[in-house]
């Protein structure tokens, strides 16, 4: 699994490939935070189960990183990883069943980098070839 940050005239724009669905959903997430914080500082001190649904992948998706930035604004939770246990369609709906690890942020330990302030739709698309890929853009 890997994440790369692509070239964007004024947010983040994200890459992300893995060999599967769920390993796209988590790379996303560690991509998001390393965004914003030294994910590598980040102890696994408390567990969060997330469970979300979407219309299509795209959606849950942008449901995904909503929901995790929603943590770290109104909780203060860091995410130093996620563990997605899987994501499955359900009538007419795709889930995702998770668990995200992490602690209460700490700006001495885990540091500032770049404020994140939404997941958005832009240049968004989730792919199937050889391995999965997502793009997404983050408004900072």
């Amino acid at each position: 699994m890997i994440y790369s940050y692509l070239d964007h005239p004024s947010d983040v724009y994200v890459h992300v490939v893995a060999d599967s669905l769920e390993g796209i959903f988590e790379e996303a997430a560690k991509a998001t935070f390393d965004v914003m914080i030294d994910v590598a500082s980040v102890e696994d001190k408390e567990v969060i189960d997330v469970e979300l649904d979407g219309i299509d992948l795209e959606q849950l998706l942008y449901k995904w990183i909503d929901h995790l930035l929603f943590l770290f604004d109104a909780k203060s939770f860091v995410v130093s990883k996620a563990k997605v246990e899987k994501i499955e369609k359900c009538n007419d709906k795709y889930i995702i069943k998770s668990k995200v690890f992490g602690e209460e942020y700490n700006p001495n330990k885990h540091g500032h980098k770049t404020g994140v302030k939404a997941m958005t739709y832009s240049l968004m698309k989730i792919i199937k070839n050889e391995r999965w890929e997502a793009f997404f853009v983050l408004d900072i």
